[in-house]
């Protein structure tokens, strides 16, 4: 009589997992947006360039991106400084209408360590940062990302550290910081009211484009010098 096999010492391997689908990228159409409203401040037409020298991961997940004016009359003495592009970004999503609920000589703090800027006018009809005015304000907006066109490129060595040395702060007004926590249309929220963090899969090809552009609006083009 054959003896019956004696069961295996080892339990059978599990069967491998499935690793989980990858998330998509936005559709083609939602970038062409996004696109269109950024060359609808300027002119792009190195865009694929600029992007291609830009790494997106060394971005925040909220933030707002303030965009010089392209002025064919003014040479920026800034376009080989390292610190003018990420004095241009505030780690934190600020609407129009969240700027407008800050007062004048407030300050937003920045990615380059230790510079902030200055609201110097908080003026709906003449809103300034550095005094460079806030010509095309949410040229871009998401749940992540706000994009502002502004006059001139700001300047981190007049304002980054105070007010400018021929100005004095009004009385009773003294300068503030704005707090860590994000900003949401309507005002402050706490960390348990703000999803900001929680972002779709859009946000780092929104950062990769809009910085490429705020980096070919300070540096120019390249082929042309």
């Amino acid at each position: 009589m054959p003896l019956a096999p004696s069961p295996h010492p080892f339990p059978p391997p599990p069967p491998p997992s499935r690793r989980a689908p990858a998330r998509r990228s936005p559709r083609p159409q939602q970038l062409n947006n996004i696109i269109d409203a950024l060359m609808g401040a300027g002119d792009f037409m190195n865009l694929e360039n600029i992007i291609s020298a830009i790494n997106p991961l060394s971005l925040p997940l909220s933030a707002t991106i303030f965009i010089p004016q392209e002025d064919p009359l003014n040479v920026t003495p800034f376009y080989m400084d390292p610190f003018t592009f990420p004095y241009h970004i505030v780690p934190q999503r600020l609407s129009f209408s969240d700027l407008q609920l800050l007062k004048t000589n407030t300050r937003l703090p920045t990615l380059l360590p230790h510079k902030s800027i200055l609201i110097t006018n908080s003026s709906a009809s003449n809103f300034t940062l550095d005094d460079s005015r806030i010509t095309q304000p949410d040229v871009y907006s998401n749940n992540a990302v706000a994009v502002h066109g502004i006059s001139a490129v700001l300047d981190y060595a007049t304002y980054g550290d105070g007010l400018p040395k021929s100005s004095k702060p009004p009385a009773l007004q003294p300068e503030a910081i704005i707090p860590a926590p994000r900003f949401a249309p309507g005002g402050p929220v706490t960390d348990s009211m703000s999803d900001a963090a929680c972002l779709c899969s859009e946000s780092p090809i929104v950062f990769f484009i809009v910085s490429a552009v705020l980096a070919f609006k300070i540096h120019g083009n390249p082929l042309a010098r």
